[in-house]
């Protein structure tokens, strides 16, 4: 065979190659499970669990096990719509223990979503999420939902009802029976939840917030401090706020206005003397597209809130 015959058969074998791929797909592994990378090792061409919430792979929490898979886990790593009653108020919450040694200290992550119940009603979405983040650090999840289910179904409009049942589920469902660190207990808001925080929780029980506070697109300034924080509060508390530039009121999908709220809140608490107050703006976020999870991770990694978008 000439040169020449060789590469022009060489030319054809590798546009049929082309070809093949085009027609018939990416080349698959022994198994037929999963594509091929560029060098030869299996790649995985879905996105990672967690990707939208910002953990991507190899991060092992990027992918945690759906909650509805406790076959192999102990009956109580995975809590959902658990009941609790509190005088006359009654209400649901989820309670994520999967993976957190408890043989260590353990410390207590409570989310409160925003208004409406979409989080809620999707615990295997960021909720699953938030609780692989917080049980790399050894912390339990607790996301309740909150007792006022009438109309919108907001936290912060009827405080005085879902606070006090907000307070003896932590106690009798968490604290308690799980006695994790008394000074390690962090509380995450988002919206309507950063709002019940700054509005509810800091003023009336700061006690309960010993690690401190995370406040996702929203947390605005509350009237006064119904209890008085010690001085120890004033010093060691984080109070961090998180919300986009964009999030400001003026998109339709979410006519809130996050970035004032999140201004007021932040200088509200400065004024009254807490030294651990911090609010970042990320650049073109808006109420919707901040990644949660990330966000608790470095926050629970770091003393102050570092840029979150580098």
């Amino acid at each position: 065979m000439t040169r020449r015959w060789a590469v022009l058969s060489g030319l054809v074998a590798a546009l049929l190659a082309v070809v093949l791929v085009l027609f018939l797909g990416t080349p698959r592994s022994s198994e037929g499970d999963a594509p091929q990378a560029a060098d030869g090792t299996t790649a995985d061409a879905t996105p990672a669990r967690c990707e939208e919430h910002g953990l991507t792979r190899p991060d092992p929490r990027a992918d945690p096990d759906p909650v509805s898979n406790a076959a192999d886990e102990p009956a109580d790593s995975v809590q959902l719509d658990r009941e609790f009653t509190s005088g006359a108020t009654t209400s649901q919450y989820h309670l994520f223990t999967r993976g957190v040694d408890f043989d260590q200290p353990v410390g207590v992550v409570v989310r409160l979503h925003g208004d409406g119940t979409n989080e809620y009603e999707n615990p295997d979405g960021l909720l699953n999420c938030l609780a692989a983040v917080a049980a790399s650090h050894n912390m339990v999840l607790v996301a309740p939902l909150t007792p006022d289910v009438e109309g919108e179904i907001t936290w912060w409009e009827d405080i005085s009802t879902n606070l006090p049942w907000l307070i003896d589920l932590l106690d009798q469902r968490v604290l308690e029976p799980y006695a994790p660190d008394p000074d390690n207990v962090w509380w995450m808001g988002y919206s309507g939840g950063a709002e019940m925080i700054t509005y509810g929780v800091i003023p009336r029980n700061p006690q309960y917030v010993t690690g401190g506070a995370l406040m996702i697109g929203g947390g605005g300034a509350p009237e006064a401090l119904v209890e008085e924080p010690t001085s120890e509060q004033r010093e060691s508390l984080d109070l961090l706020w998180v919300t986009g530039t964009l999030d400001d009121g003026t998109d339709p999908w979410a006519p809130f206005d996050a970035v004032t709220a999140t201004r007021e809140g932040s200088s509200w608490y400065r004024q009254q003397g807490f030294e651990g107050v911090r609010a970042d703006y990320p650049e073109g976020e808006d109420h919707f597209s901040l990644r949660q999870a990330r966000i608790l991770d470095e926050t629970l990694r770091q003393p102050v809130l570092p840029d979150l978008l580098k």
